[in-house]
């Protein structure tokens, strides 16, 4: 029978490595927020645990579960890393960048549809959309990550989409 440090290093690192795949492909600002708290836990977890014998023989075991649960997802070699050594991992750095990210991935499919609306009341609307998730992100940047090295970054990337979504309100 398992001990409770090899199930939870097991679905912890299931856990860990969807939750950066999710991060890593999300346009959802509110799902991006939720996955980056919860990628805290199982990152805590994780660093909790890595120093039980069977740690990486555990989490080789987790791999091979995801790669059959998730045979069109490979992990990179950076993801297998992060989860080798989840204490080297920079949570707070990786999250901004997932962050941004994401937020940039939204604002691509949002000008994308944009496009092809017929009226400026409908682009508005969506421009409007658009702003609100910017704002999100950027509130969401502050009240977590402000004291992070990796958050001038952030701010600075925010600031340079909130200034693209200007030029281009101003050309609708």
């Amino acid at each position: 029978m398992e001990n409770i440090n090899s199930i939870t290093i097991r679905s912890s690192s299931i856990q860990f490595l969807e939750t950066l795949f999710i991060l890593d492909n999300s346009k959802n600002i509110e799902t991006i927020h939720s996955r980056i708290e919860f990628l805290e836990s199982v990152t805590d977890h994780l660093r909790n645990l890595i120093n039980d014998p069977d740690y990486q023989y555990l989490i080789q075991l987790a791999i091979d579960d995801y790669s059959v649960r998730y045979f069109n997802r490979i992990p990179s070699e950076t993801d297998l890393s992060r989860l080798s050594n989840p204490e080297s991992f920079d949570l707070e750095e990786y999250s901004i960048t997932a962050l941004i990210k994401g937020l940039k991935r939204f604002l691509e499919e949002q000008l994308e549809e944009i496009e092809f609306l017929k009226n400026s009341s409908s682009k508005d609307r969506r421009i409007s959309k658009v702003i609100h998730n910017i704002l999100l992100a950027k509130n969401f940047l502050q009240m977590k990550f402000s004291e992070s090295k990796s958050y001038p970054m952030g701010i600075e990337e925010i600031e340079k989409i909130t200034k693209k979504i200007k030029e281009i309100h101003e050309t609708i």
